[in-house]
This record gives structure tokens, C-alpha cells and sequence, in this order.
């Protein structure tokens, strides 16, 4: 009974010396091990000073056969081999679990916005381009429905106030988060009419069935490059001082010739309420 005593006070001891290896930075060591063997404790004890502790471990060949030449039993050896692998493999863990999956890095990458919407880089970050309301004012439209898309006819867009909120200068670098299934190429740049108290421009000249120029007046032609997916950049260097919108797929255009690099014709949209992402070409 007397010596089962004196044993778990080993035993507490030796735990209370891992406790302190760990706690003063101080690795355990093949020689602490082979002390530890030489002054009586026995395998379990050993192991769980060396599970405790940090550990600093010679495993080279030459040192496991001194570790068994100095009577360190197969067991202990193994603890110790099992330790060092567990703490090389700890950076390689710490960096996986670093890695992030691919939704997550285009999240983190400042050029690169979360949610969907419009953004403009100012001062080397990009902002958010609010959208400003469209009224549609039609002009012969009617006569047009009436003769079958082959009279022309035409729709004002008009949006509010005679200058954006957003003033930058150029070159102007513009950031587009689509929706699913949607690219830049269904964007229109348009250079707005400043009319005092509001900006417009012709949103459709012609109906559906014979468009005769619609948006070319006011539309811009533009590059982008898809830098993440749904998403786009674009860089516009020739902008001249003036007032301009990017106007989203679906905002109004029926028979307007499209934006994005292309021009295309866009067919369908509605004449109803829209919106308009504007801003202003500073000098």
C-alpha cells in the first residue's frame, strides 16, 4: 500500500514537472527523457511527462539507438517519435485551415465586392454607386404599338437633380457584380443631357421590330475583363466632363442598341419606372 503511494506521488510529481517544462518554454529533451528512465519511473509515467510537455526530440537514427542503449524502453521511444510527428505536422494544419475556399478569397480581395451592385474605385477603394430613379416619358410610342413597330417612336428617360452625387476624375475604373447568368455586356454606359433641373437621355427610337438607332446618341461603347466570377471590371480613360449612367439589363430598353463591348441589340425590357447608376466626369 506504502509503495502504491509513493508511486502516484511519482507520478504527480512527474506530471508537475511536464506542467512546468511546458509553462517555462523549456522542451523536453532525449536527455530529459533518459533521466527520467534512469531515475525509476516507469513507461506509463514517462509517457504521459512526454505527452504533457513540449518537446524537442532528436529521432535520428543514431540518437533512437543511444535512446535504447541507455535502457528507454520501445514504448517510451515511441511516445517520443509520436510527438515529434504530431508538432511538424502543427504549421501544415495552421496553414491549411489559413487557406480559404475560393468564395471566401474573392470575398477578401478588396477589388473584388461581396455583394451584387455597382462600385467605382475611389482613392484606391472601391465604393458603391447608388442607383437613381428613371421616369420614362414616351413620344409616339403609341403610333408605333398601333402600326405594328414600323413607325418610329421614341422614350425619354429623365432622372432627377442636374448633376450625380458621384463626381470623379478620370480614368475611371468601375467594378460590376452581377446577378446569376448575367455579364457586362447587358450594361449600358449612356452620356446623359443635362437639362437644368435634370439629365436625360433617348432610351428607344423605333419599336420592336425596326430599331433605327435607339441608344446610339447617348450610348458608349465599353471594354470589361471578368476578374472573379460575376464579376467584372471596367476601365474607362476618354470620358469627357459631363454626366453619365450605366444602365442595368432590364431598366427599360425595348429595341436600344446594347452596351458592353459588343453593341448589341437588346431586345424585350419594359417602359416602366428603372433605375440608373450615375455619376459625373469631373475636369
Amino acid at each position: 500500500m506504502r509503495a502504491k503511494r509513493v508511486l502516484l506521488f511519482a507520478a504527480a510529481l512527474l506530471l508537475a514537472a511536464g506542467a512546468v517544462f511546458s509553462q517555462s518554454n523549456k522542451p523536453l529533451t532525449n536527455d530529459d527523457v533518459v533521466q527520467m528512465v534512469k531515475g525509476g519511473f516507469d513507461e506509463t509515467t514517462t509517457v504521459a511527462a512526454i505527452d504533457a510537455a513540449d518537446t524537442n526530440f532528436d529521432t535520428s537514427v543514431q540518437a533512437l539507438l543511444a535512446l535504447k542503449a541507455a535502457g528507454v524502453s520501445e514504448k517510451v521511444i515511441s511516445a517520443m517519435l509520436a510527438a515529434t510527428k504530431k508538432k511538424s505536422q502543427a504549421p501544415k494544419l495552421a496553414a491549411t485551415a489559413a487557406v480559404a475556399s475560393p468564395s471566401q478569397a474573392a470575398a477578401a480581395n478588396p477589388d473584388v465586392p461581396e455583394d451584387m451592385g455597382v462600385y467605382v474605385k475611389v482613392k484606391g477603394a472601391l465604393a458603391e454607386m447608388y442607383a437613381e430613379v428613371v421616369s420614362w416619358k414616351s413620344g409616339g410610342v403609341g403610333k408605333s404599338m398601333l402600326t405594328g413597330g414600323f413607325t418610329k417612336g421614341h422614350v425619354n428617360a429623365t432622372v432627377s437633380g442636374p448633376k450625380s452625387k458621384l463626381q470623379v476624375g478620370a480614368p475611371i475604373e468601375i467594378v460590376i457584380k452581377c446577378a446569376e447568368g448575367v455579364t457586362a455586356s447587358e450594361y449600358m454606359l449612356l452620356k446623359l443631357d443635362e437639362k437644368g433641373d435634370r439629365r436625360e437621355f433617348r432610351a428607344v427610337t423605333g419599336g420592336v421590330y425596326h430599331s433605327s438607332g435607339g441608344l446610339e446618341k447617348d450610348a458608349i461603347k465599353f471594354d470589361f475583363q471578368k476578374i472573379a466570377p460575376r464579376t467584372f471590371k471596367i476601365l474607362l480613360t476618354g470620358l469627357k466632363k459631363g454626366e453619365y449612367g450605366l444602365l442595368p439589363p432590364g431598366s427599360g430598353s425595348v429595341g436600344g442598341t446594347g452596351g458592353g463591348a459588343s453593341g448589341q441589340t437588346v431586345q424585350g425590357g419594359s417602359m416602366q419606372a428603372g433605375k440608373l447608376y450615375t455619376f459625373g466626369v469631373m475636369e
